[in-house]
């Protein structure tokens, strides 16, 4: 009965393991056909737990000798996924490797019955999300009235005073963001000309404290980018998801990297947000459909609203992630240059 569950998805790929073919089953399963997709690398559709899968792909194309990798892990945040990979190669008259056929075949695990499950566990979220927004407001109002009053009282504190800023403005949004939450959409109000350097190096001065405490050191890097249309809360939101896993994943200490650059991806332009650590790694809990942090403190929920916020805005969040570390990029559309 279980056999009847697996699903087979068929794509080719070339030695830079960008996808120059697939089936239509994953034509329908993405919404875009193979011209659409052509020449997008496997990360960006298929992101794998095991960083070696790849390596064995590509070999390959050297050794020519077809290849089954059984029980492999992707990463899918909207639950997780087995596959078995049958890699054939395709070779030209010379009998150089050209292409790979890959077969993956997924285990039973991802069925209609799991999807059920995902979205009933949404539900829940939803429901106590209501509920938490109401919960919130009023300790967040009496937060505000204690940092206004700090901040008057230390007003010759100029670091206190920057910080103290800092949280008043983000309450504030925050009050603003519950008030409109149970009403409309993520991406219907608020929307204006971002440049994400300033978010970064907002957030940078926002987490300063926080990163000495645990001896960890933030690297910035902030590349030349344009401009993106977006509510600078909902990215200052996402962002931080990413970046509070990434503390709690280096808890003696680490290094934190923030780095934003241009990507164009099938003629489309993206505003990279590259978030890296030097943690455990992203880990799972058993029979959970959520990734968790590197200390399993949380649900796994931050990651899933930064990668729905991202998908909101037409963008999408990809990972990278082992025992050495993290990687996880957001990419964001480009507005006008």
């Amino acid at each position: 009965m279980k056999e009847l569950n697996k699903k087979c998805f068929v794509f080719t790929l070339n030695n830079k393991l960008k996808i120059i073919s697939w089936c239509k089953e994953l034509e329908t399963l993405y919404g875009e056909s193979v011209h659409q997709i052509g020449g997008m690398h496997l990360d960006k559709i298929m992101p794998m737990h095991n960083t070696d899968c790849k390596d064995k792909i590509l070999s390959v194309f050297k050794n020519g000798r077809p290849l089954t990798l059984r029980g492999q892990r992707l990463i899918c945040f909207c639950g997780r996924k087995k596959a078995d990979f049958q890699i054939k190669p395709q070779k030209d008259k010379n009998g150089k490797v050209k292409t790979v056929n890959v077969a993956a075949i997924t285990h039973p695990d991802h069925t209609s019955a799991t999807r059920l499950r995902q979205s009933q566990r949404l539900m829940n979220i939803g429901k106590v999300a209501a509920t938490l927004a109401h919960g919130v407001r009023s300790p967040l109002n009496a937060i505000k009235g204690c940092v206004t009053y700090i901040r008057e009282k230390y007003d010759s504190e100029k670091e206190l005073v920057e910080f103290s800023k800092i949280m008043e403005e983000e309450i504030s949004r925050l009050d603003h963001f519950i008030s409109n939450f149970l009403s409309t959409s993520i991406s219907e109000k608020g929307l204006s000309q971002v440049n994400i350097n300033k978010i970064v190096k907002k957030i940078a001065v926002f987490i300063s404290l926080q990163a000495e405490a645990t001896r960890c050191k933030v690297i910035l890097d902030c590349g030349h980018i344009y401009p993106v249309l977006i509510n600078a809360f909902h990215l200052e939101h996402a962002m931080l998801n990413v970046i509070d896993n990434a503390m709690e994943a280096m808890p003696l200490g680490g290094t934190l990297s923030i780095k934003t650059y241009m990507e164009s991806i099938l003629e489309k332009d993206f505003v990279v947000v590259e978030i890296t650590d030097t943690g455990c790694g992203i880990k799972f809990r058993k029979r959970s459909d959520m990734p968790v942090s590197g200390k399993n403190r949380g649900r796994g929920l931050g990651l899933f609203i930064t990668r729905e916020i991202l998908q909101s805005y037409k963008g999408h969040l990809e990972i990278m992630s082992d025992k050495s570390g993290t990687r996880l990029k957001l990419f964001i559309p480009a507005s006008k240059k």
